[in-house]
Protein backbone atom coordinates (compact mmCIF):
# COMPACT_ATOMS: atom_id res chain seq x y z
CA UNK A 1 0.00 0.00 0.00
CA UNK A 2 3.01 2.04 0.75
CA UNK A 3 4.48 1.79 -2.28
CA UNK A 4 1.24 2.56 -4.17
CA UNK A 5 0.88 5.78 -2.13
CA UNK A 6 4.79 6.78 -3.31
CA UNK A 7 4.26 5.48 -6.62
CA UNK A 8 0.85 7.85 -7.33
CA UNK A 9 2.93 10.94 -4.89
CA UNK A 10 6.00 10.52 -7.67
CA UNK A 11 3.46 10.12 -10.89
CA UNK A 12 2.17 13.44 -9.65
CA UNK A 13 5.05 15.39 -8.92
CA UNK A 14 6.90 14.69 -12.18
CA UNK A 15 3.64 16.48 -13.80
CA UNK A 16 3.79 19.39 -11.44
CA UNK A 17 6.82 19.72 -11.56
CA UNK A 18 7.84 19.56 -15.38
CA UNK A 19 4.86 21.89 -16.25
CA UNK A 20 2.04 19.57 -17.23
CA UNK A 21 -0.90 21.35 -15.61
CA UNK A 22 -0.82 24.94 -15.98
CA UNK A 23 -0.78 27.35 -12.51
CA UNK A 24 -4.36 27.04 -10.87
CA UNK A 25 -5.25 24.21 -12.88
CA UNK A 26 -7.27 22.58 -10.42
CA UNK A 27 -6.64 18.70 -9.01
CA UNK A 28 -9.39 16.75 -8.60
CA UNK A 29 -9.06 13.29 -6.68
CA UNK A 30 -11.73 11.41 -8.46
CA UNK A 31 -10.49 12.06 -11.47
CA UNK A 32 -7.08 11.03 -10.98
CA UNK A 33 -7.79 8.69 -9.22
CA UNK A 34 -9.43 6.94 -12.08
CA UNK A 35 -6.47 7.95 -14.73
CA UNK A 36 -3.98 6.77 -12.10
CA UNK A 37 -5.79 3.28 -11.81
CA UNK A 38 -5.96 3.41 -7.88
CA UNK A 39 -8.45 4.53 -5.23
CA UNK A 40 -9.38 7.96 -4.05
CA UNK A 41 -7.16 7.43 -0.61
CA UNK A 42 -3.35 7.26 -2.37
CA UNK A 43 -4.51 10.27 -4.58
CA UNK A 44 -5.23 12.38 -1.90
CA UNK A 45 -2.31 11.62 0.12
CA UNK A 46 -0.59 12.80 -2.35
CA UNK A 47 -2.03 16.01 -2.96
CA UNK A 48 -1.47 16.43 0.78
CA UNK A 49 2.22 15.99 -0.31
CA UNK A 50 2.49 18.16 -3.20
CA UNK A 51 0.73 21.16 -0.76
CA UNK A 52 3.25 20.56 1.67
CA UNK A 53 6.30 20.88 -0.95
CA UNK A 54 5.05 24.07 -1.95
CA UNK A 55 3.73 22.47 -5.29
CA UNK A 56 -0.02 22.95 -4.98
CA UNK A 57 -2.17 24.95 -2.77
CA UNK A 58 -5.64 24.04 -0.67
CA UNK A 59 -7.72 26.75 0.20
CA UNK A 60 -10.86 25.81 2.21
CA UNK A 61 -13.82 25.14 0.41
CA UNK A 62 -12.00 25.37 -3.00
CA UNK A 63 -10.18 22.37 -3.55
CA UNK A 64 -6.47 21.97 -4.55
CA UNK A 65 -4.29 23.69 -7.34
CA UNK A 66 -1.43 23.89 -9.07
CA UNK A 67 0.57 26.21 -7.37
CA UNK A 68 0.92 30.30 -9.32
CA UNK A 69 4.09 31.78 -8.73
CA UNK A 70 4.53 35.27 -7.75
CA UNK A 71 7.95 37.27 -8.11
CA UNK A 72 8.24 36.54 -3.90
CA UNK A 73 7.88 32.37 -4.80
CA UNK A 74 10.52 33.20 -7.48
CA UNK A 75 12.85 34.76 -4.97
CA UNK A 76 12.59 33.17 -1.91
CA UNK A 77 13.25 29.46 -4.43
CA UNK A 78 16.09 30.89 -5.46
CA UNK A 79 17.54 32.41 -1.52
CA UNK A 80 16.67 28.84 -0.45
CA UNK A 81 18.82 26.93 -3.83
CA UNK A 82 21.66 29.89 -2.81
CA UNK A 83 21.88 29.04 0.61
CA UNK A 84 21.77 25.35 0.75
CA UNK A 85 23.33 24.24 -2.64
CA UNK A 86 26.40 25.94 -2.68
CA UNK A 87 27.04 23.58 0.93
CA UNK A 88 25.92 20.39 -1.12
CA UNK A 89 28.16 21.32 -4.11
CA UNK A 90 31.08 21.75 -1.36
CA UNK A 91 29.93 18.35 0.23
CA UNK A 92 29.58 16.23 -3.36
CA UNK A 93 33.38 17.61 -4.01
CA UNK A 94 34.41 16.37 -0.69
CA UNK A 95 32.53 13.02 -1.10
CA UNK A 96 32.23 11.93 -4.33
CA UNK A 97 33.86 9.22 -6.88
CA UNK A 98 34.83 8.76 -10.08
CA UNK A 99 31.52 7.82 -10.74
CA UNK A 100 29.69 11.27 -10.02
CA UNK A 101 32.28 12.57 -12.28
CA UNK A 102 31.96 10.86 -15.43
CA UNK A 103 28.02 11.58 -14.67
CA UNK A 104 28.90 15.31 -14.18
CA UNK A 105 30.82 15.65 -17.66
CA UNK A 106 28.37 13.18 -19.68
CA UNK A 107 26.09 16.11 -18.31
CA UNK A 108 27.62 18.85 -19.23
CA UNK A 109 28.72 17.05 -22.89
CA UNK A 110 24.86 16.62 -23.54
CA UNK A 111 23.96 20.18 -22.91
CA UNK A 112 26.84 21.33 -24.95
CA UNK A 113 25.64 19.47 -27.86
CA UNK A 114 22.07 20.06 -27.61
CA UNK A 115 23.32 24.49 -26.85
CA UNK A 116 25.36 23.56 -30.34
CA UNK A 117 22.51 22.01 -32.32
CA UNK A 118 20.13 24.34 -31.75
CA UNK A 119 17.18 21.74 -33.15
CA UNK A 120 13.63 21.44 -32.24
CA UNK A 121 13.95 20.01 -29.12
CA UNK A 122 17.50 21.37 -27.68
CA UNK A 123 15.79 23.42 -25.04
CA UNK A 124 14.39 20.19 -23.76
CA UNK A 125 17.38 18.02 -24.02
CA UNK A 126 19.26 21.42 -22.65
CA UNK A 127 17.01 21.13 -19.11
CA UNK A 128 17.48 17.53 -19.02
CA UNK A 129 20.96 17.85 -19.07
CA UNK A 130 20.64 20.63 -16.17
CA UNK A 131 18.60 18.66 -14.64
CA UNK A 132 20.55 15.68 -13.79
CA UNK A 133 24.31 17.76 -13.10
CA UNK A 134 22.00 19.36 -9.95
CA UNK A 135 20.89 16.20 -9.24
CA UNK A 136 23.83 14.27 -9.43
CA UNK A 137 26.15 16.66 -6.98
CA UNK A 138 22.98 16.89 -4.32
CA UNK A 139 23.18 13.17 -5.53
CA UNK A 140 27.06 12.77 -4.12
CA UNK A 141 26.66 15.31 -1.31
CA UNK A 142 25.43 12.15 0.70
CA UNK A 143 23.28 14.07 3.00
CA UNK A 144 19.82 12.98 3.40
CA UNK A 145 18.41 15.96 5.33
CA UNK A 146 19.95 18.37 2.50
CA UNK A 147 18.26 16.11 -0.29
CA UNK A 148 14.90 16.32 1.25
CA UNK A 149 14.96 20.19 1.60
CA UNK A 150 16.36 20.53 -1.94
CA UNK A 151 14.71 18.18 -4.28
CA UNK A 152 11.55 19.87 -4.30
CA UNK A 153 12.78 23.57 -5.69
CA UNK A 154 15.59 22.67 -8.01
CA UNK A 155 12.93 21.56 -10.62
CA UNK A 156 10.35 24.01 -10.19
CA UNK A 157 8.19 24.33 -13.27
CA UNK A 158 8.19 28.11 -13.95
CA UNK A 159 12.29 27.32 -13.77
CA UNK A 160 12.17 24.66 -15.79
CA UNK A 161 10.21 26.54 -18.33
CA UNK A 162 11.97 29.89 -18.30
CA UNK A 163 14.40 27.96 -20.54
CA UNK A 164 12.66 28.77 -23.37
CA UNK A 165 13.51 32.35 -23.27
CA UNK A 166 17.35 32.62 -23.27
CA UNK A 167 19.41 33.10 -25.83
CA UNK A 168 22.22 30.54 -26.79
CA UNK A 169 25.34 33.00 -25.34
CA UNK A 170 22.78 32.88 -21.81
CA UNK A 171 22.57 28.77 -21.98
CA UNK A 172 26.76 28.94 -22.93
CA UNK A 173 27.74 30.86 -19.53
CA UNK A 174 25.19 28.51 -17.73
CA UNK A 175 27.26 25.75 -19.32
CA UNK A 176 30.43 27.24 -18.82
CA UNK A 177 29.60 27.30 -14.68
CA UNK A 178 29.11 23.88 -14.65
CA UNK A 179 32.41 23.03 -16.22
CA UNK A 180 34.27 25.35 -13.66
CA UNK A 181 32.31 23.23 -11.09
CA UNK A 182 33.31 19.77 -12.36
CA UNK A 183 36.97 21.27 -12.51
CA UNK A 184 36.53 22.33 -8.89
CA UNK A 185 34.97 18.58 -7.98
CA UNK A 186 37.96 16.96 -9.57
CA UNK A 187 40.23 19.22 -7.84
CA UNK A 188 38.40 17.85 -5.02
CA UNK A 189 38.50 21.79 -3.98
CA UNK A 190 35.21 21.98 -1.70
CA UNK A 191 35.32 26.10 -1.22
CA UNK A 192 36.14 26.65 -4.99
CA UNK A 193 33.18 24.33 -5.80
CA UNK A 194 30.91 26.27 -2.97
CA UNK A 195 31.74 29.58 -4.27
CA UNK A 196 31.17 28.45 -8.49
CA UNK A 197 27.76 27.20 -7.04
CA UNK A 198 27.11 30.29 -5.73
CA UNK A 199 27.74 32.49 -8.22
CA UNK A 200 26.19 30.11 -10.73
CA UNK A 201 22.59 30.23 -8.70
CA UNK A 202 23.20 34.24 -8.41
CA UNK A 203 23.50 34.96 -12.03
CA UNK A 204 20.37 32.23 -13.03
CA UNK A 205 18.56 34.24 -10.82
CA UNK A 206 19.26 37.93 -12.30
CA UNK A 207 19.20 36.23 -15.19
CA UNK A 208 15.71 34.70 -14.83
CA UNK A 209 14.53 37.53 -13.20
CA UNK A 210 14.97 39.89 -16.03
CA UNK A 211 13.86 37.34 -18.53
CA UNK A 212 10.78 37.39 -16.72
CA UNK A 213 10.47 41.06 -16.62
CA UNK A 214 10.59 41.24 -20.83
CA UNK A 215 8.63 38.19 -21.37
CA UNK A 216 5.63 39.88 -19.24
CA UNK A 217 6.22 43.31 -20.76
CA UNK A 218 5.62 41.71 -24.02
CA UNK A 219 2.19 40.56 -22.83
CA UNK A 220 3.28 36.72 -23.15
CA UNK A 221 0.93 34.33 -20.34
CA UNK A 222 3.60 32.75 -18.43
Amino acid sequence: MERGKEKVYEVLRQRLVGGQYKPGTQLKEEPLARELGVSRTPVRTALRRLVEDGLATADAGQGIHVAAWSDWDIEETFQLRMLLEPYAASLAAERGDEKMLALLRESNEKMAQAIKSGGLHSVEKIQAANSIFHRTILEYSASPRLRAMLETIIDMPIIVRSFHLYEKSELEQSLHHHQDLLLAMQARDAELARQVMQLHLRMSYHRFMRRRSQYEDMGAPE
